[in-house]
C-alpha cells in the first residue's frame, strides 16, 4: 500500500533539514571565535583583578570572579586550546615567507615562551 504525502510537506521537511545544516555549519565556524573571545575576556578580567589589587572593590570583585571561572577545567579547555591553535596559526604564518618582517615570528615566540614558563615553572597553586 502507497500513502500519499503532499509535495509540500516534503518541500517543508527538505527545509527544515537543509536549514538544520546550515545553522550547524555557521555554528560550527562561529564557535572557536566564541572560545577566543571568552579567553579574551578572562584574560581582560585577570589584568584588572591585578592591576586594581584586592583593596579596590572593582579588583576584589575581579579577582575572585576570575579564580571561580578558573576553578572549573571544562569551561577553560575549549578555550585554553582554541587559543593554541589560534597561536600556532598565527606562528606558522609569521614563519613563512609570506611575512614581510620578523618581528612577529619573536613577539609570538615570546608569548608563546611566556606562557609555557609560567605553566611550567609558575606558582603551583593547591588544588582540590
Amino acid at each position: 500500500m502507497v500513502t500519499w504525502v503532499p509535495a509540500r510537506i516534503c518541500t517543508v521537511r527538505r527545509a527544515r533539514v537543509l536549514t538544520a545544516r546550515v545553522r550547524a555549519f555557521c555554528g560550527a565556524c562561529i564557535r572557536p571565535f566564541g572560545y577566543l573571545t571568552f579567553v579574551l575576556a578572562l584574560a581582560a578580567l585577570s589584568a584588572s583583578a591585578r592591576l586594581l589589587g584586592p583593596e579596590h572593590e572593582l579588583g576584589f570583585f575581579a579577582g575572585r570572579l576570575n579564580e571561580m571561572i578558573r576553578r572549573y577545567p571544562e569551561v577553560m579547555r575549549p578555550g585554553v586550546q582554541m587559543a593554541w591553535v589560534a597561536w600556532a596559526a598565527l606562528f606558522a604564518l609569521a614563519a613563512s615567507p609570506i611575512s614581510p618582517t620578523h618581528w612577529d615570528e619573536v613577539a609570538l615566540g615570546a608569548i608563546g615562551l611566556g606562557a609555557l614558563w609560567r605553566r611550567t615553572l609558575g606558582v603551583r597553586r593547591a588544588g582540590r
